[in-house]
C-alpha cells in the first residue's frame, strides 16, 4: 500500500505511518495547494501508485473515486464536509476523520480573547511598544493606569453557546478562573452539564445574563444567523462578545452596531464574514474590536492530535478493528 498525503503529519505519526506502508507527501501548506479538480487529482494520485488518501482541505469526490483505487481515505478535519462519504461508502471505502482534533487549541484561543479583553492586554501593550521611551512622568502612568481598568472573571457569567467539545473545554477553564459557566445547546444530554459544573439555559437566559459571551455551534443551516437584530438586543450592556467558531453564526449589521455603540463592550474575533480578513475590515477599524486571522487550530499539537487519530484507524482497519473515527459507518457492512 501507499499513502498521497496532502494533510499536514507530525514526524513521530508519519514513521509511524510508514512502516505500515510507502508515502508520498505534498503537504498542503507547504505547496499553497487544494485540489479542488478530481479528474487532475485522481491522475496525481494514480502516477504515484497510491492506494490511500490523507488530506485536510482538499476535496473527494464521486469523479475522483470513480477514477481511482483508493481502499482507504483520511480527512483530518473535525466534520469531513470535504469529502463524499455517499460515493466512498459505495465503493467500500472507509473514511476516517478527526473529531475535536483543534478543540483544545481553540478552547486555548477563546480564554486567552476573553483575558485580553477583560484586562485590555493589547491596548497595554500597545502603549508601553508606543511610549515606552516617555513612561517617565507620573502623568502618563496615571493616564495609562486609569484607562486600562479591568475587570476579573471571577464571578462573572461566561455565556456558552454550543456546548460541543469546544464549548465544554471553554467552560472547565473559565470554572477554574472562578466565573459561572452558562451554556446553551439543545443536543447536550443534561449529564454532560452536571459532570463539568455548567449550567443549562435557553438561548435567550444564556445571552440575558452573560458577562462574556462566547459561541461555539459549528457551520451547519440551522446555525446561520442564529444571532440576529432580536438576540443581540437581548445581551447586556457592556456585554464582552468572543467568536472563535463561525461568523455566519452571527448577522454582520446588528453586530457592527452594538460594537460601536458600545452595547458590546468589546469584540474578538477569529472568524470573519470576509476571509482572508483585511485592515481596513469595518469591525477592525472600531477600537474596542480586536482579530486574528482565523487561526484558533494553528498549533502544532492539533497536527499531533490529527496524525495520531488517523494513524489509529488505519491501524484499526488494518488489523481488522472498528476504527474509532469513523465517518461512513455503513461502510462496515459493504467493505467487510
Amino acid at each position: 500500500m501507499k499513502a498521497f498525503i496532502t494533510a499536514s503529519l507530525d514526524p513521530k505519526g508519519l514513521a509511524r505511518l510508514e512502516k505500515r506502508m510507502g508515502t508520498h507527501i505534498e503537504d498542503w501548506k507547504q505547496t499553497k495547494n487544494i485540489h479542488f479538480d478530481g479528474a487532475a487529482f485522481a491522475k496525481r494520485i494514480n502516477d504515484e501508485g497510491c492506494d490511500v488518501l490523507i488530506v485536510e482541505a482538499d476535496f473527494i469526490q464521486r469523479d475522483l473515486l470513480e477514477a481511482t483505487q483508493l481502499k482507504m481515505i483520511g480527512s483530518c478535519r473535525g466534520d469531513p464536509v470535504n469529502v463524499d462519504l455517499k460515493a466512498a461508502t459505495e465503493k467500500a471505502i472507509p473514511v476516517f476523520f478527526t473529531p475535536a482534533r483543534n478543540a483544545e487549541a481553540v478552547a486555548d484561543l477563546t480564554l486567552c480573547f476573553m483575558l485580553t479583553l477583560a484586562r485590555h492586554v493589547y491596548d497595554a501593550v500597545s502603549f508601553v511598544k508606543g511610549k515606552r521611551d516617555r513612561i517617565e512622568k507620573a502623568s502618563d502612568f496615571l493616564t495609562m493606569y486609569e484607562a486600562m481598568m479591568g475587570v476579573e472573571l471571577y464571578g462573572r457569567t461566561v455565556g456558552i453557546v454550543g456546548f460541543g467539545a469546544i464549548g465544554q473545554r471553554v467552560a472547565k477553564r473559565v470554572l477554574a478562573f472562578g466565573a459561572r459557566a452558562l451554556a446553551y445547546d439543545p443536543f447536550v444530554k443534561d449529564e454532560v452539564f452536571r459532570e463539568l459544573g455548567a449550567e443549562r439555559g435557553d438561548l435567550d437566559t444564556v445571552l440575558a445574563q452573560a458577562d462574556f459571551l462566547t459561541l461555539h455551534v459549528p457551520d451547519a443551516p440551522q446555525t446561520k444567523g442564529l444571532l440576529g437584530e432580536r438576540e443581540i438586543g437581548l445581551l447586556k450592556d457592556g456585554v464582552y462578545f468572543v467568536n472563535t467558531g463561525r461568523a455566519a453564526t452571527v448577522e454582520e449589521e446588528p453586530l457592527y452596531r452594538a460594537c460601536a455603540s458600545g452595547k458590546v463592550k468589546a469584540a474578538a474575533f477569529d472568524v470573519f464574514w470576509r476571509e482572508p480578513v483585511q485592515p481596513d475590515d469595518r469591525f477592525m477599524v472600531l477600537p474596542n474590536v480586536i482579530g486574528t486571522p482565523h487561526i484558533g487550530g494553528a498549533t502544532h499539537d492539533v497536527v499531533v492530535h490529527q496524525t495520531t487519530m488517523i494513524c489509529d484507524c488505519i491501524d484499526a482497519w488494518l488489523e481488522k478493528r472498528r476504527p474509532p473515527f469513523l465517518a461512513n459507518p455503513d461502510v462496515l457492512a459493504v467493505a467487510r
